[in-house]
């Protein structure tokens, strides 16, 4: 019995690297927009490779919940690209604002791009569980951001506003990089 479970465990194992792997070489594929059906996790293995079928009648391999984009499968980011498009003119706000040197209303436009972007991690169910690690600690740093460009605007620094604008800009960039391609327009 142990050994068979054994056997069991480590072929489930290696079934899931083995999509993780597959689902990760397909990440640059932007025209796959088939949905895969997600394996069910209450079920146990029985040793048989799990398929799941596509509305194109093929078989692929199951690999979780995950999809070839990383984001579960027939996931919709739609909100998320709604509040991305706010996001965008709420930064091209606070660069206008910075540079115009107008630095005593930084805080007013980097604080309006934080509270967007925290707004992310509730429309971003869909998701793989690795991006959403990731968007949350760079919502964190989008927080520490906007708090650096309100005490660098507040004291009238250019300089250390614009290092913080430059971070601010790859945070979102990091962000941006975490949906599937062709999320935000």
């Amino acid at each position: 019995m142990k050994i068979t479970l054994q056997n069991t465990l480590w072929k489930g194992l290696g079934a899931s690297l083995l999509g993780i792997a597959l689902a990760g070489c397909g990440s640059n594929n932007t025209s796959d927009n088939t949905a895969t059906t997600p394996a069910d996790p209450t079920t146990t293995s029985t040793g048989s490779t799990s398929m799941n079928s596509t509305s194109s009648g093929a078989t692929q391999p199951a690999t979780g919940t995950a999809g070839a984009t990383g984001g579960v499968a027939g996931a919709s980011f739609t909100p998320a690209a709604a509040t991305w498009t706010k996001i965008g003119a709420a930064k091209a706000d606070l660069d206008k604002v910075i540079a115009s040197k107008n630095l005593k209303t930084v805080h007013e436009a980097a604080f309006k791009v934080r509270d967007l972007v925290r707004t992310l991690p509730a429309q971003s169910s869909g998701l793989a569980t690795d991006k959403a690690k990731t968007l949350a600690t760079q919502v964190k740093n989008v927080d520490q951001l906007a708090g650096k460009l309100d005490e660098s605007g507040d004291a009238g620094n250019l300089k250390e506003t614009q290092d913080n604008q430059a971070g601010l800009s790859d945070s979102l960039d990091t962000i941006k990089d975490l949906y599937p391609s062709g999320t935000f327009k």
